[in-house]
């Protein structure tokens, strides 16, 4: 197949050493999606690319492109726009890692999705401009667009299973059921022989599903329900963080198969609380 000549701009995910010079990246791009392509002699000190193919970087490429090859290669690349200010921030460093790593391991290559490449866009933008406050409720909000994107919304405001509305009070969470389910369909499962409940989840209707409080439920249709965000209506993130992480992250790794597991997310549990940086707490403490 001839090589096609393709001009487009994406975001820097990944890269890896190749050789003794050259990188391996992996672009997602606007108009041709998930994109690995070999940068020739992009770590030689005086390297056309010099700076630009760094992680979260937005980046205008050129590069052949053949459908019959999984690798491409990359003539030219210039940089749109960096984010300096998430090298400052180990967590929201760590934010954009991971929304990085959502898109590598959720993706197939040569897929266009330009309303996923919009919403990757926007979460390293906003990273960079919302609270310390807001910024897993942005996390969460992007990986709500993305999972809607790829074609699995998750149901939060009605059971899966009977499609009755969730009650105020703690319901179940199934990812393969692909929402939540009500106390009603849950005890008729239970009477039919499934385990017994406990706090870390139980298998109902074949399936592993997690108990979860009736407020997460809501926090989260809320994000679902918002087709944009501004500083202003971001709502910060609620006390039950780790039950809503635990909610998002089995949903995104059911849904992605045996390439689902996110190791950028362990690290974001692993860090704990949010402590932002010694400038940005003596700002807050003058206001």
């Amino acid at each position: 197949m001839a090589r096609v000549i393709v001009k487009t701009d994406a975001v820097v995910l990944r890269t890896m050493r190749m050789g003794e010079t050259s990188k391996l990246v992996t672009l997602f791009s606007e108009k041709h999606g998930k994109l690995k392509v070999m940068a020739k002699g992009a770590r030689k000190p005086k390297s056309k690319y010099g700076g630009c193919l760094e992680i979260t970087n937005e980046i205008h490429v050129v590069c052949y492109l053949r459908d019959d090859r999984d690798l491409q290669t990359l003539s030219d690349a210039e940089v749109v726009r960096t984010h300096p200010q998430l090298l400052t921030d180990l967590t929201r460093l760590a934010f954009a890692g991971a929304a990085s790593e959502m898109l590598d391991r959720l993706t197939i290559e040569h897929e266009p999705n330009e309303r996923l490449y919009a919403c990757l866009l926007g979460i390293l933008r906003g990273l960079e401009e919302v609270s310390s406050q807001q910024l897993e409720s942005l996390f969460w909000y992007f990986q709500l667009r993305v999972a809607a994107s790829l074609g699995y919304r998750p149901e939060l405001s009605a059971c899966t299973n009977c499609g009755c509305e969730l009650e105020l009070e703690a319901s179940w969470f199934s990812p393969a059921l692909g929402g939540g389910v009500c106390q009603s369909c849950s005890r008729e499962a239970a009477a039919d022989g499934a385990d017994a409940f406990s706090s870390g989840g139980t298998t109902i209707f074949g399936t592993t599903t997690r108990r979860v409080s009736g407020e997460s439920l809501r926090f989260l249709a809320l994000l679902q329900s918002m087709r944009t965000y501004t500083r202003q209506d971001l709502p910060p993130a609620p006390p039950r963080r780790g039950e809503i992480r635990g909610m998002l992250r089995s949903f995104l790794e059911y849904h992605a198969g045996a390439t689902g597991r996110l190791r950028s997310l362990e690290f974001l549990d692993a860090l704990g609380p949010y402590q932002p940086p010694d400038q940005e707490a003596a700002v807050n403490d003058e206001d």
